[in-house]
């Protein structure tokens, strides 16, 4: 073999391959069927095997790089780069093939955890559970690896600079952990990183790198060009978002319920009694998800937007938080002359982004409770129930080096306009100085929070570089520590006298920026 060029437009002229073991730093769930111990099951193959399907890890990507690389009034018209349509697929009216191939990534730790989430909606004007609308989630816990295989097939008719920076950006997104897999992302599910990549590089002109094709093993020796290997690297960053991350203390008990019975109804201490609730644990420590924090804080959102004055934008169920966390699962049914039934209202997804965070420097203790009958005032008989929830200590007494806080936020909202800003700021506000509470049975007194420190980044589609602020606690007061105040206290003007005009950064297509 002496001749390997050609001037074919479809002869493959590059072959880049990487290989990385995404580990995970929160929970996950890739959907399966709804045969097993949950609503919602993890995927598994015919083995049993956990496994994140290639199409799953493919399309998180593609959404990704379109988001990182494109503005935002592109973006969600759904235009993208030739460069990117040739990656992905559908760069031609034809259709043509990916050129990106990502394998089903299989599930390689030897110890896999596995558990079952409650989930729950509640109703906004009662404040408990809506009806029917109680559901489980089967998850695989933080700690979690995946391996990834990827490859990019590079032809003669492409632009090989393109696609390789591309696809260096696909692999810098899954190092940064800026790629989430799975369902609920939005709510803390699916965070992980790929430590390192193994990449190879073949050049089809190249008789040694065909004949390291042709053998099958691609990771065998390396041949020419593995002196010098590609290095993943972000594409330039488009996005517009505010990033909030607040330190809380603990003022109060926190109880986030959860099963404390095994499933398979075993326990392997029959003399140890189990309480009939506990709080929340991800890998035996207590966490807070990021669902709970998303429904409590949309919910103190609400409240302030509706004293606001904000207006809703369509109808009772579409105002301004619902744009921003996205809209209320809510079946629908309508009767009309025709005898249509079942009407699913559109969705969209969430612009807000929150974390799932373990709980610092907490307790669990047992407390037992009773119901009192209201027309005796005696015990209500066979009411006796008990509880584990978790008391916080006391952050003065921490040894040197221990976290000083109980509890972290961190939020991020995309593309927000300085309205939706101002009222993120008073929301958090409220948190701040315990004016809502986080979790269950606040009526009791529980989840209460006082805020010891915040940081905000606020990053302009116009810039590369963000603008920073520090709040501390001082004088019983949120106070601006560092940082230039004023464009603050102006979005905090503009959300209380809140815009007729619905927000720019909208995912809802009637109200589109590009559409009014």
């Amino acid at each position: 073999m002496t001749d390997t060029t050609t001037t074919k437009p479809d002869a493959v002229v590059r072959r880049l391959y990487a290989c990385g073991r995404w580990k995970l730093d929160s929970i996950a769930h890739f959907g399966g069927d709804e045969t097993g111990i949950a609503d919602m099951c993890l995927l598994q193959d015919a083995d049993g095997k956990l496994f994140i399907p290639g199409a799953s890890i493919a399309g998180a990507a593609r959404s990704f790089l379109a988001r990182q690389s494109e503005p935002w009034a592109e973006y969600i018209k759904d235009k993208e780069s030739h460069e990117l349509k040739r990656l992905f697929g559908g760069a031609t009216k034809d259709d043509n093939m990916s050129a990106l191939i990502v394998a089903d990534a299989a599930c390689v730790s030897k110890k896999i955890t596995t558990s079952v989430r409650d989930g729950v909606r509640v109703n906004a004007q009662s404040g408990a559970a809506a009806a029917g609308a109680k559901f489980d989630v089967e998850v695989v816990e933080r700690g979690t690896e995946f391996e990834l295989n990827l490859a990019c097939i590079i032809r003669e008719g492409d632009n090989s600079c393109d696609l390789t920076k591309l696809f260096l950006a696909f692999l810098h997104g899954f190092q940064e952990g800026e790629v989430r897999l799975g369902a609920r992302t939005r709510r803390g599910y699916g965070r992980g990183k790929v430590a390192s990549w193994k990449i190879r590089d073949l050049r089809m002109n190249n008789p040694r790198d065909v004949m390291v094709w042709l053998s099958g093993d691609v990771w065998a020796e390396c041949g020419d060009g593995c002196n010098n290997p590609l290095t993943p690297c972000p594409l330039p960053d488009q996005r517009q978002y505010l990033c909030i991350e607040a330190d809380f203390e603990l003022r109060t008990s926190l109880l986030i319920r959860s099963s404390s019975i095994d499933p398979d109804g075993l326990n392997e201490e029959p003399s140890k009694e189990i309480p009939d609730t506990t709080h929340l644990h991800s890998n035996e420590k207590p966490v807070v998800p990021g669902t709970s924090f998303a429904g409590a804080f949309r919910h103190r959102a609400s409240l302030v937007a509706k004293t606001l004055g904000w207006k809703p934008i369509a109808d009772e169920d579409a105002d301004a938080v619902c744009d921003m966390f996205g809209p209320i699962h809510k079946q629908e049914r309508e009767e009309d002359q025709e005898g249509k039934e079942d009407q699913q209202k559109e969705l969209w997804a969430s612009r807000v982004w929150i974390e799932e965070k373990l709980i610092k420097n907490v307790k669990p203790r047992w407390q037992d409770r009773i119901a009192i009958d209201r027309f005796t005032g005696g015990v209500v008989d066979g009411a006796l129930f008990n509880e584990k929830p978790v008391y916080p200590r006391r952050l003065k007494d921490l040894p040197k080096g221990e976290p000083r806080y109980h509890l972290r936020l961190t939020l991020t909202l995309e593309e927000p306009d300085d309205a939706e800003i101002g009222l993120l700021l008073l929301t958090l506000r409220d948190f701040w100085h315990g004016h809502a509470a986080l979790g269950g049975e606040t009526s009791n007194g529980r989840g209460t929070l006082r805020g010891i420190e915040a940081r905000l980044m606020f990053k302009s589609s116009d810039s590369p570089d963000t603008q920073d602020w520090k709040f501390l606690h001082k004088d019983n007061r949120m106070t601006v520590d560092e940082g230039d105040a004023a464009f603050l206290k102006d979005c905090v003007a503009k959300a209380q006298c809140p815009p007729d005009c619905p927000p720019a950064g909208s995912r809802r297509p009637e109200k589109r920026e590009g559409d009014r």
